[in-house]
């Protein structure tokens, strides 16, 4: 099995349908930055599973694939933030888009002639397979969020005519937390739309319990959602036990059909790549830093930490259903010695 170099830059949506195209070649390990899944269940399942586009012979593309594995990475939404505030305020910043100061990052964004909420709202709103938990976020909730946005942005004097980042680095950090999360809910929207692939993928595996339900009671019944295999796991994992993580990785990924001497090679080197990183200041491992209980603190205690709230249970309850019983009780194990 082959790795692409690199990861895919994020793709918008690639018709109305509202499902960012991801074409995964045969034998190939791609990686895809922020898929934009607005389709529904079904035509996410299907595009998944087709054998379509450039990377795939005339041959390939009539013939269904055999099956899938897709690792969905996820964070805790109020590191995301932190993380992200960190990253951008930085001097001198690693992201050139954030001087420009033609861009508005309240702006609505739209695609398709539907704006971001009106996407992710379907979702959001209910986002239980059965529509039996409570909403995210709401319309007035996402109104709400952008008036708080063009309260914070440019609305000061002397930051009329200035960029995102003066922003960042002029205002209070209380205020520029706020903003930097602000943009990224409702305009860049990297945490609702985390919150949205989750719900949709776990919607895929609700329906395979489902179908393997029927199965044992005596009913045969072939579906292609049998075929998405799925493991969510959260980056923390990768940085605070690297090697463990990896292996977990590539146990779902390659199964026997890689030794545990090579996982174990891999592993080793993932993990003394990472401290390596880390420790000669990587610009993309931005936690651990001295201001981050005090953002939590400033999130939790605004109207923003509502929503990062609603998204954490999502993301939380996802990772527990992941856990296998010897996960389960080495967290726990942890968690009573206190290491």
């Amino acid at each position: 099995m082959q790795r692409e170099n690199g990861a895919r830059p994020r793709q918008h949506p690639s018709s109305a349908e509202g499902c960012t195209h991801i074409e995964l070649p045969p034998g190939k390990i791609v990686v895809q930055e922020a898929p934009h899944f607005f389709c529904d269940t079904n035509n996410l399942a299907e595009m998944l599973l087709a054998n379509r586009g450039r990377f795939h012979r005339e041959e390939e593309q009539r013939i269904p694939k055999r099956g899938i594995k897709i690792l969905h990475l996820v964070r805790d939404p109020f590191s995301m933030a932190i993380s992200n505030y960190n990253y951008h305020s930085q001097d001198p910043t690693p992201e050139g888009w954030v001087r420009d100061k033609t861009r508005d990052v309240c702006e609505k964004k739209v695609f398709f002639g539907e704006t971001l909420a009106e996407l992710l709202l379907p979702t959001l709103v209910s986002p239980g397979v059965d529509f039996d938990k409570p909403p995210i976020v709401t319309k007035e909730g996402f109104d709400m969020l952008y008036d708080k946005c063009n309260h914070l942005f440019r609305a000061q004097p002397g930051f009329e005519d200035e960029s995102y980042y003066f922003h960042l680095r002029h205002l209070d950090p209380s205020h520029a937390i706020k903003l930097s999360t602000l943009q990224q809910l409702v305009n860049g929207g990297d945490i609702f739309l985390m919150a949205n692939n989750i719900i949709k993928l776990n919607q895929i595996r609700t329906i395979q319990s489902r179908v393997n339900e029927l199965n044992q009671g005596g009913n045969t019944m072939k579906s292609k959602y049998d075929k998405i295999q799925i493991l969510t796991m959260s980056l923390s994992d990768f940085t605070h036990y690297p090697r463990r993580s990896t292996l977990k990785y590539l146990n779902f990924v390659y199964g026997n059909s890689l030794s545990r001497e090579s996982k174990g090679r891999i592993a080793t080197q993932y993990e003394n790549s990472f401290i390596k990183r880390a420790e000669t200041g990587d610009l993309h491992i931005t936690h651990g830093n001295d201001n981050e209980e005090m953002l939590r603190n400033t999130l939790l205690n605004d109207m923003i930490g509502k929503y990062l709230n609603n998204i954490a249970s999502v993301v939380s309850e996802t990772l527990v259903a992941e856990m296998s019983e010897k996960d389960y009780l080495s967290q726990v194990a942890l968690a009573v010695g206190g290491q």
